[in-house]
């Protein structure tokens, strides 16, 4: 009989990331969440949510190109990723349209 061993080539996809760029996206990860809990924190005013938001933005870029493998996947699913967050930040644009064109109301209303 012929035994052979067998193969460990992922035929679904690309090769799964190694652990080493697996835990420096973990420690990338890390290091911004201390960011974010850090700047709630320290007075930025205004400049606090804009801060949070690119953090968050960049955290998700992370999760995306590395977790969901998008960096090496096919062109297609990375249309359709982009479009799905491309809708998310439209919906983000608009919620934020509405408070931010509503106007004071002085007493008495």
């Amino acid at each position: 009989m012929n035994a052979q061993k067998p193969s460990r080539r992922h035929r679904s996809g690309p090769e799964p990331p190694s652990l080493r760029s697996n835990l420096l996206v973990l420690a990338a990860l890390l290091v911004l969440l201390g960011l974010s809990a850090g700047s709630a924190l320290i007075p930025m005013g205004a400049f606090n949510e804009v801060a949070n938001l690119g953090i968050a933005a960049m955290k998700a870029l992370l999760v995306l190109i590395f977790f969901m493998r998008l960096k090496t996947d096919s062109p297609l699913l990375r249309l359709a990723a982009a479009a799905g967050f491309a809708w998310l930040a439209l919906l983000v644009a608009l919620s934020l349209a509405d408070p931010l064109s509503r106007h004071s109301l002085l007493p008495p209303w």
